[in-house]
């Protein structure tokens, strides 16, 4: 009998490693060490008591003429935000395949924290006080395409067109809208557009859809998603939306499909949740004389992909 169990563990075994071995994914390199300009997400600081502080910092930026980043170091007094610039990033383009046969295409970035890098960034608080940050996403929007809207499973597929449906957009997303928009109104598509959305609810404990289709929603002056927005938010109440987030609300959202489940009482999808685990830092604390160096933590390049902090981006599938 042990010697039955024993032939019968090691075909297991055996038959395992040759499926996992024949179901390989490949990945070839078809183009290494290319260059493409984009830009900083913003980040905002000041000093959890409000007082003006003293802070240096020091991030790589692009200008033109250059072949490469150059470093801008200076002082700035709290409350300011930094971040928007164009910054020069190195990647290598790939291709992803299974049994010989092309499944997608994408590009990786190659990280660089050291000056000139593009994602070298320090914050030095000079102060004897502690400093709060919080980073805002400045994602390009990107819609999809009519070929990808034809793909997608939602009921009205005929309400909408190739420059209207969010593929990509900055992120956090707060009651609807990018937290961006309501620091710069004036970058918002500025028109209505369409998300996708599911109608859902709770069944033993599951999320379960009833309905799924293109949800239209305003991003144009004044109205923002859910909010109206007469004047710009100022820094202190952005960052006093990220400091409620992480102590005991959940009002900030990785993407809108997460947004989606909150809007039908489905607990623990805010930025807090969906980012624990992950190395990435939305809003954090820099003590007294302390200095925060990137080290991947701060997702500070405005990279559309999955996950916030990816190392990969302009993915296209072809399954």
């Amino acid at each position: 009998m042990k010697k039955i169990l024993l032939i019968c563990f090691v075909a297991v075994v055996f038959l395992t490693n040759v499926f996992m071995t024949c179901s390989k994914m490949e990945e070839t390199i078809l183009k290494d060490n290319k260059t493409k300009v984009m830009k900083h997400n913003y980040i905002i600081v000041n000093s959890v008591d409000n007082t003006p502080v003293e802070v240096e910092v020091s991030y790589s930026v692009y200008r033109i003429g250059n072949s490469e980043n150059i470093v801008k170091t200076e002082r700035k007094t709290t409350p300011f935000i930094l971040g928007g610039e164009e910054v020069k990033i190195k990647y290598d383009s790939l291709e992803l395949s299974f049994k010989g046969d092309i499944r997608s295409n994408y590009n990786k970035i190659r990280r660089e924290f050291m000056p000139k890098g593009a994602d070298y960034l320090y914050i030095n608080n000079l102060s004897a006080v502690d400093l709060e940050y919080c980073v805002i996403g400045n994602e390009e929007v990107e819609y999809y395409s009519l070929k990808e809207i034809s793909n997608l499973d939602i009921s009205n597929k005929n309400d909408v067109n190739s420059k209207k449906m969010l593929k990509w957009y900055p992120t956090p997303i707060y009651k609807g809208t990018s937290i961006l928009y309501l620091l710069y109104p004036e970058k918002s598509p500025q028109k209505q557009v369409y998300i996708y959305w599911k109608d859902m609810e709770k069944r033993d404990g599951l999320k379960i859809a009833t309905a799924s289709y293109a949800k239209s929603i305003s991003l144009k002056t004044p109205i923002f998603g859910e909010v109206r927005v007469d004047s710009p938010y100022s820094l202190n109440k952005v960052l006093e939306l990220y400091r409620e987030e992480f102590s005991n609300k959940e009002q900030l959202f990785d993407n809108y499909e997460f947004y989606n489940n909150s809007c039908y009482s489905f607990s623990e999808e805010s930025l807090r949740y969906s980012t624990k685990g992950e190395n990435i830092k939305w809003y954090g604390i820099i003590s007294a004389g302390d200095r925060l160096e990137n080290k991947g933590q701060l997702y500070f390049i405005n990279i559309c992909g999955r996950s916030k902090g990816s190392d990969y981006f302009g993915e296209k599938g072809y399954y």
